[in-house]
């Protein structure tokens, strides 16, 4: 079993060791390879249910080619929310990481692991990186929003659709360049995204039924034994999407440090996990999108003082205010909470996420309308959280 770790938490070292299984992989244009498959498999493994189980496999099928080279290669998650903020200024976009800004007129990477590659496909160019905003990047989506689609979303079409057209649009439009293409995983920010974006649909599974699985697939309606999209370049061998709904069975052998582990047995439809992980209940484990223990121990019991005065906060985040205090995540910080000043408040404000831009809207294929009233609804939620006393500990 392999364990996805938070990419903010490895050494330089291990950043080196990733960098040197890219670099085989690059070589043997293994890499070329997965970006041409997600370009030709574009259409049919967006915009519907097919996301999610998609991604999961493409994610893992590229672990597995990388382990060819070196048996312990394991994809890092990258938490965006944890800088959502500034993102620009993320240690996951330094020199010994994935690098920064493109340079020049084509926005050549010059820094980071994958540091001035020419890519294969399509056709030989410099990988690019284009920030969304000059030098700097549009926010992305806080954790709260977050917390709020894994708790109050009761079905997968939902989750998918506040997902899809929030936090996975925004980090690939932030970074831009190859990243806001078809062909992204020419950057290998794509697989740590996506890692991120299957460690989010796991805790939306384990506060919900976990096999859920509606709302639109590739052809009609989806369901469990639909066959996961794939090509000559990336076959899985007619595997349906049954196969990968819950980790630690049939060939789904990963987990992730900040998530529930495997299930004690396979679910049956309806059935929710009853297991207790690291001292803390499952239920508040699940409950916040974000894979740091002292920051979601301060959402949860920040949110439930927030409740006290607004108590329509509860709709949006019904797990928060199903339980008691959970136990296991108190700090120091809370106890201090009333000491917060009216500078720290207006510090901690949340942010409003940055919209999709239309050219991703069109790419996709996606309902510009739909979009937008995603994007409104979290707003709304931003403005109904400033509002409230709630103040974001991220």
């Amino acid at each position: 079993m392999h364990i996805r770790r938070s990419a903010h938490s490895l050494s330089p070292d291990e950043w080196q060791k990733i960098g040197r299984v890219l670099a085989k992989m690059h070589d043997s244009g293994d890499i070329d390879r997965f970006a041409r498959a997600h370009q030709a498999l574009f259409e049919s493994v967006h915009g519907s249910t097919t996301f999610f189980p998609f991604h999961r496999k493409f994610v893992q099928e590229f672990e597995n080619v990388g382990r060819q080279f070196d048996p312990e290669f394991t994809v890092p998650y990258w938490d965006s929310t944890r800088d959502y903020r500034n993102p620009e200024s993320s240690p996951i976009l330094r020199g010994n990481t994935l690098g920064g800004n493109g340079q020049g007129s084509n926005r050549c990477l010059r820094d980071g692991i994958q540091s001035s590659w020419t890519m294969g496909f399509p056709g030989d160019h410099c990988l690019r990186r284009d920030f969304n905003n000059g030098n700097t990047i549009l926010p992305w989506v806080p954790a709260e929003l977050i917390s709020s689609y894994i708790q109050s979303d009761r079905f997968i079409s939902r989750f998918r659709e506040n997902i899809e057209y929030g936090i996975h649009g925004a980090v690939h439009l932030g970074l831009g360049g190859d990243a806001a293409t078809r062909f992204a995983p020419n950057d290998f920010f794509f697989f740590m995204h996506h890692a991120n974006i299957d460690r989010l649909w796991w805790l939306w599974q384990n506060s919900h039924n976990m096999l859920d699985y509606n709302g639109p697939g590739t052809n009609g309606e989806a369901s469990l034994n639909d066959i996961i999209p794939q090509n000559n370049d990336v076959n899985f061998g007619g595997a349906r999407a049954a196969s990968v709904m819950v980790l630690g069975y049939n060939s789904v052998c990963f987990a992730y440090d900040s998530a529930p582990g495997p299930p004690p047995q396979y679910p049956g439809t309806g059935n929710r996990p009853n297991r207790l992980i690291n001292n803390i209940e499952p239920s508040a484990l699940a409950f916040s999108g974000a894979s740091d223990p002292a920051g979601f121990g301060l959402e949860i019991m920040r949110m439930r003082r927030a409740f006290t005065e607004d108590s329509t906060l509860k709709a949006y985040f019904p797990g928060v205010a199903a339980i008691g205090l959970a136990r296991g995540i108190d700090t120091d910080a809370e106890k201090n909470f009333d000491e917060c000043t009216c500078k720290e408040r207006k510090a901690k404000k949340l942010l409003y996420p940055a919209p999709m831009s239309e050219m991703w809207i069109n790419m996709h294929g996606f309902d510009a309308q739909r979009v937008g009233q995603i994007h409104r609804e979290a707003c709304l939620l931003v403005d109904k959280l400033n509002n409230s006393t709630y103040v974001s500990p991220y």
